[in-house]
């Protein structure tokens, strides 16, 4: 193992965090890119694999330093030691610049994120370059290839050294700028995101949850006015009293949606189900929906392997484990349909495949991690899952950023962070499946066997 290489590898995976929420510089990926793989080629095999691994450490250790934030920092970096593997397989590439080169090393950065969103424990792919994008020129090919394809791109990109095929590469991505989604315009419907805010920011916010929801039944009162809108979304975590077994708080909800006529939906924990669990609940008036979140967050919502990583962390006895839900739940207002997500499930790409609702709402408690990049690298992943099935996003946040994202990714309206207040916005509403959607996962399984025929092909030549 080289050092010169092994530092240098290292900091070009610090250079490339830059790319990620708040700072978002979409460029960096395709500048370290560049200069990381010059390094693979010049390199033998066990080198390649030290220069990988510490790219990937580098860029891990900066873009996910929030996660170390309230539980400290030996759950953090082992989670960074650990997920640097995961960018090894960008070793792959051979000792020259040519087309099957290139290609190995797009298939490979696909298989790596792959790998990052798989494992372990239904992974964490929340660090992925293809959801560093959604300013850039590629955004385009969001609807069309997803994220997959996206991450291939990066990486296919930033290898090529021939000229003609960089400016052929170049005209696709052009090309896909003009390329209509193909979904049904609906028209608008007219929603109210309440960010009620919290009283203290970290681990101890829920400890005052009568507080937080306050917080919210206050800041709709005020900001809302009977008939003005279609629909009202609270947070998750809103309403973190059980308002199955809390008849009081059930009927003040119940008797706001009544006095605004207009429907609620809400954020909160229950144990409906006979099981601890996090849920979206509609009421107009009365209940007469409930959504329970599927994709529960590791060490947010249950610990795995919780007789281990209690000896790392003293904050783990402080997790609650929740049951996760198994049904996907329709919600409709008037005549139109949305679905909701809460949370931590935006980065299961299963999910993004599944939507076929007029819009999406997208409901988070970013409390726990303060003022922190958590808040806007969310926010931004949440723009590439717009991107990809083409439709709008009603974002809410009991703290922050409470936002209305485009259909293409963009930001139409936000809310400033922690502080308390509404956001009132038209939300268009669309039909039908994005290409991406009905591709679902082929494009990852096709790069990940196009990587394995490329390698059997040279082991062979």
């Amino acid at each position: 193992m080289r050092t010169g290489y092994v530092i240098v590898a290292f900091v070009l995976g610090v250079i490339t965090s830059l790319s990620f929420a708040p700072l978002s510089l979409w460029i960096v990926p395709f500048i370290t890119l560049f200069f990381l793989y010059e390094l693979l080629i010049r390199n033998a095999a066990i080198n390649r694999f030290w220069i990988t691994y510490f790219f990937g450490l580098g860029l891990l250790t900066v873009s996910q330093s929030w996660t170390g934030v309230y539980v400290g920092n030996a759950p953090y970096l082992a989670l960074a030691f650990m997920q640097a593997f995961f960018f090894t397989p960008l070793a792959l590439v051979g000792k020259k610049s040519n087309l099957t080169n290139s290609l190995i090393f797009g298939c490979a950065l696909v298989f790596s994120e792959f790998l990052l969103r798989t494992i372990p424990f239904t992974g964490f792919g929340w660090s992925r370059l293809s959801f560093t994008q959604v300013d850039s020129p590629v955004a385009a090919m969001y609807p069309f290839i997803g994220v997959a394809g996206v991450a291939f791109c990066i990486a296919f990109f930033t290898s090529l050294r021939s000229i003609k095929t960089l400016i052929a590469a170049s005209l696709v991505i052009v090309i896909f700028n003009f390329v209509p989604t193909g979904l049904n315009n609906l028209g608008d419907t007219k929603v109210a995101l309440v960010q009620g805010g919290v009283p203290q920011l970290g681990l101890d916010f829920n400890g005052t949850p009568l507080a937080v929801y306050r917080n919210h039944l206050q800041q709709s009162k005020t900001s809302i006015k009977p008939d003005s809108v279609d629909l009202i979304v609270w947070p998750e975590n809103a309403v973190d009293i059980d308002v199955f077994s809390n008849s009081t708080i059930q009927d003040e909800i119940s008797e706001l949606s009544q006095e605004l006529r207009t429907p609620i939906l809400i954020g909160g924990i229950s144990r409906f189900s006979g099981e601890l669990q996090n849920i979206s609940v509609l009421f107009n008036p009365k209940v007469i929906e409930i959504y329970a979140k599927r994709y529960l967050t590791p060490f947010g919502e249950y610990i795995p392997l919780r007789s281990l990583f209690q000896n790392l962390s003293p904050h783990v006895s402080e997790v609650k484990d929740f049951s996760a839900g198994n049904e996907r739940t329709v919600f409709s207002i008037k005549d139109r349909t949305f679905q909701a997500m809460i949370c931590y499930e935006i980065i299961n790409d299963a999910f993004r495949d599944e939507m076929s609702e007029n819009f999406l709402v997208l409901q988070t408690n970013n409390a726990t991690f303060g003022d922190t990049a958590q808040l806007d690298q969310q926010l931004n992943i949440a723009r590439v899952r717009a991107a990809e099935i083409g439709r709008e996003i009603a974002y809410v946040s009991t703290t922050g950023v409470t936002s209305v994202i485009g259909s293409d990714g963009g930001l139409r309206s936000v809310l400033p962070k922690f502080e308390a207040g509404t956001l009132t916005e038209r939300i268009n509403m669309h039909e039908g499946k994005t290409v991406a959607q009905k591709l679902q996962f082929y494009p990852e399984i096709v790069a990940i066997f196009l990587l394995l025929l490329l390698l059997v092909k040279r082991v062979r030549s």
